[in-house]
C-alpha cells in the first residue's frame, strides 16, 4: 500500500525537529556544566557525553593504606625520624657553657668599719672580785631551758679582759659542776690579747673556734654569756666580735646574725 506523499513529508518534518530539540537541550546541558563552545572551537567536548548525570570531583574518603606499598616508604620513615631527632632532642647533646657571674680576678674588698681596729690602750684593774657568768639548764627534754648563772671570780689585778675572757672558756670550777653550772664556750676558744676599747665599745678579736660545735640556741648563749660578762664593767657599754681580722656577721652553719654591737639581752639572771 502505497503511503500518501504529503503524510511522508510530515513524518520528515517531526524527525527533524525531534532531533534538532534533542540538540538544544544537549547544547543547554553542555553550557550549564560549564562548556564553552567558542573557547574551544567545537560544541561537543572530546569526551563526548559520558560524564552527564555524574559529579566532577568524586568524594575521596582517607582509607588506611599500607605504606609498605609505596616505593619511597623509606623516605617517609626517614622523615618521621628527622621530626622526632627535632622534637625531643638527645638529652646527652652537650649544653653550652655557661658565663661565669663572678670575676675571679676580682679581689675580696673589706670594708674599713669590717676590719680590726687595732689594738688600743690596755686597762689597769686593781686586784677584786669579777662577776662572770654561766649557764645552768632547767627542765628536762624539750622543755629544758638555759638560764644565765652570775658567779664571781677573784682577780689579781692587772689587765681584766683577757682575764675574764680565760675564766669563761675555764668553765666552772667542780663545785659550780655539781651544782649544774656549765659554759657554752669551749677552751678552744682563743682571744687575741690585743683588743681595743674605744668610746665605750669592746673590740674583739677571738678565734674561729666560736663557730664550731652547738645548736643555735648554745650559740646564742655563747654570746650572752659575752656581752653580761663584758658590758657594765670598766665603762664598756657594748661589744664588737672579730675574727681574722674582720668583724663576725654571723655564727655558726646555720648563719645566726649578729647585731653591729652586743649588748645585754632580756633574759632572766640567776645568782649563785
Amino acid at each position: 500500500m502505497a503511503v500518501h506523499p504529503q503524510i511522508q513529508e510530515d513524518k520528515w518534518k517531526s524527525l527533524r525537529y525531534l532531533i534538532g530539540g534533542i540538540f538544544l537541550v544537549l547544547v543547554l546541558i553542555e553550557k550549564s556544566m560549564g562548556f564553552d563552545p567558542k573557547a574551544t572551537g567545537s560544541f561537543l567536548p572530546k569526551q563526548g557525553f559520558r560524564n552527564i548525570g555524574k559529579s566532577q570531583d568524586k568524594a575521596k574518603f582517607a582509607e588506611p593504606s599500607d605504606p609498605f606499598t609505596k616505593e619511597n616508604w623509606e623516605d617517609d620513615l626517614n622523615w618521621e625520624e628527622e621530626v622526632l631527632i627535632q622534637t625531643f632532642p638527645d638529652s646527652e647533646s652537650k649544653q653550652k657553657p655557661q658565663t661565669k657571674l663572678v670575676d675571679e680576678t676580682i679581689p675580696e674588698i673589706t670594708l674599713p668599719e669590717d676590719r680590726f681596729p687595732g689594738t688600743g690602750k690596755r686597762l689597769q684593774v686593781d686586784a677584786g672580785y669579777l662577776p662572770v657568768y654561766f649557764l645552768k639548764f632547767y627542765g628536762t627534754g624539750k622543755n629544758s631551758q638555759s638560764q644565765l648563772v652570775k658567779l664571781t671570780r677573784e682577780f689579781p689585778g692587772g689587765d681584766p679582759i683577757p682575764f675574764l675572757f680565760q675564766e669563761l672558756t675555764k668553765g666552772p670550777n667542780p663545785e659550780e659542776k655539781g651544782k649544774g653550772v656549765l659554759s657554752a664556750l669551749s677552751k678552744r676558744v682563743r682571744m687575741d690579747p690585743n683588743y681595743r676599747l674605744e668610746n665605750g665599745i669592746l673590740h674583739l678579736s677571738i678565734s674561729e673556734d666560736i663557730h664550731y660545735g652547738g645548736s643555735m640556741e648554745i650559740l646564742k648563749d655563747r654570746l650572752d654569756q659575752i656581752s653580761f660578762t663584758m658590758i657594765g664593767n670598766f665603762g664598756i657599754k657594748g661589744v664588737v666580735l672579730y675574727s681574722n681580722g674582720e668583724r663576725i656577721r654571723s655564727l655558726g652553719s646555720d648563719g645566726l646574725t649578729i647585731p653591729e654591737v652586743l649588748a645585754k639581752s632580756q633574759r632572766k639572771v640567776i645568782i649563785f
